[in-house]
């Protein structure tokens, strides 16, 4: 990492996010810009949510958490994330 080039973390919070999930990290991957950290928190989703993330594991920080709601999702993508 450099000064001209930080690392840039995108958290996604995701609750049942089966229906555009995929769709916003194909399009999160498709950005030119690097160092790129992406990190998707699971919060406790019940649909396909968790398979549509892991198909994404070799660009993804996949990270499964209880419902906790969307601000401590949010949180728990803050505290990992290294951007």
């Amino acid at each position: 990492m450099s000064f001209n080039n930080p690392l840039i973390s995108v958290i996604v919070p995701a609750y049942n996010a089966e229906e555009y999930l995929e769709e916003a990290l194909q399009s999160i991957s498709k950005q030119n810009y690097e160092p790129l950290e992406i990190i998707v928190i699971d919060d406790g989703s019940t649909d396909k949510t968790a398979s549509i993330a892991k198909g994404f594991s070799d660009k993804i920080n996949y990270i499964y958490q209880e419902n906790s709601g969307p601000a401590a999702a949010r949180n728990t993508g803050i505290k990992i994330a290294q951007g």
